[in-house]
């Protein structure tokens, strides 16, 4: 998956990192009123509402398994799912109508005051796994007996992939996290800045690095390939309890698309909390209806899927949600943002 100022395929463009956030101000101005016309236009009744994921991976299984298993329809919509990298100023103009947005990139958009707002939770309490292969295991003189820090601090000058790079990846300011909680220097191992979870994979399997720390099925898809052995797990870890409830990723949109779209934006997260349940009531059964719309083999995707927490019907307080903020923002994942701002990024005004 391509992350450069490049034209994407149907036309829509591709956005990085850096241009989302740290140009979002300046491409609003530049696009003038016909952008803001565009994120506050009514969708009228039939027409096709783009949403968008960034990587089809587990994380995006309520789009795609709303899609699947006719939820979508069931509410009278018309739902067409693109895989979009870096959407967040797409959705906040109205070029994607809604769009699955992590909680690091909502909260720098906020701090940008772009209008991008979250109306429904997806997935809460992340389970990242860290992993190495069995080469960089012996290299080191890991053993199973050794205390975590020890692992960790053993594993200084190593590298690992993140899609975006230090800055931007949340995974990447998780293993910082870590770090820090044991007492150790957060840039102990090494970023690559990777495009696409296919790159980061394919540096593992010939060698480029030695260790991956991602959600599954990543892990579980390299060490299918590469042999090596599972060091942590922070989904299952004490060390990250704060963890528990906090927003993950969102379903987001135009503050003002949905403030003149209100009962397509309450049909668009009914669909998603329904797709949320039946995630955590039947992973398994998830897994087979999304094996065709997933690149991933069915038993590590059947094996994936429990690890994925997802909100109760989409939903979570205001409340629960500045939490959540002030959780990540504690890690590092971004920069403190306002009250206000959190106010204005998070509404849940279409939870039914």
């Amino acid at each position: 998956m391509n992350t450069s100022n490049s034209a994407s395929r149907d036309g829509i463009p591709r956005l990085s990192r850096r241009s989302v956030i740290g140009g979002a101000l300046a491409a609003l101005v530049a696009t003038g009123t016909s952008a803001c016309q565009s994120g506050n236009a009514v969708v009228g009744e039939g027409e096709t509402v783009l949403v968008s994921v960034s990587i089809a991976a587990p994380s995006a299984g309520p789009v795609y398994l709303a899609n699947a298993l006719g939820y979508f329809k069931d509410e009278g919509l018309n739902v067409e799912v693109k895989e979009i990298a870096n959407a967040s100023l797409q959705i906040a103009t109205g070029q994607v109508k809604y769009g699955l947005v992590n909680t690091t990139t909502l909260m720098q958009s906020a701090s940008e005051n772009i209008g991008l707002q979250a109306v429904c939770i997806t997935q809460v309490d992340p389970s990242y796994i860290l992993a190495v292969s069995d080469a960089v295991w012996n290299k080191h003189g890991l053993t199973e007996a050794m205390p975590l820090k020890d692992k960790l601090a053993a594993l200084k000058g190593e590298k690992i992939t993140a899609v975006g790079g230090r800055t931007t990846n949340p995974g990447a300011k998780l293993l910082e996290a870590l770090y820090k909680k044991n007492g150790l220097p957060p840039d102990t191992i090494s970023v690559l800045s990777m495009t696409s979870s296919a790159a980061s994979t394919a540096a593992f399997q010939n060698g480029q690095v030695g260790v991956i720390f991602q959600p599954q099925p990543q892990p579980d898809q390299v060490l299918s390939m590469v042999p090596g052995k599972i060091v942590y797990n922070t989904g299952d870890s004490p060390l990250f309890t704060e963890m528990d409830n906090v927003a993950w990723s969102t379903l987001a949109t135009s503050a003002k698309f949905a403030a003149a779209n209100p009962d397509l934006t309450a049909k668009m997260c009914t669909a998603i909390g329904k797709a949320n349940d039946y995630l955590d009531k039947s992973p398994a059964d998830a897994a087979e209806a999304l094996k065709d719309l997933l690149p991933t083999d069915l038993a590590i995707l059947k094996d994936s899927m429990p690890t994925y927490k997802w909100a109760p019907a989409g939903k979570m307080s205001e409340a629960d949600f500045a939490n959540s903020v002030d959780v990540l923002a504690s890690m590092g994942m971004f920069a403190k943002v306002t009250p206000d701002q959190v106010k204005a990024s998070y509404t849940t005004a279409h939870q039914q």
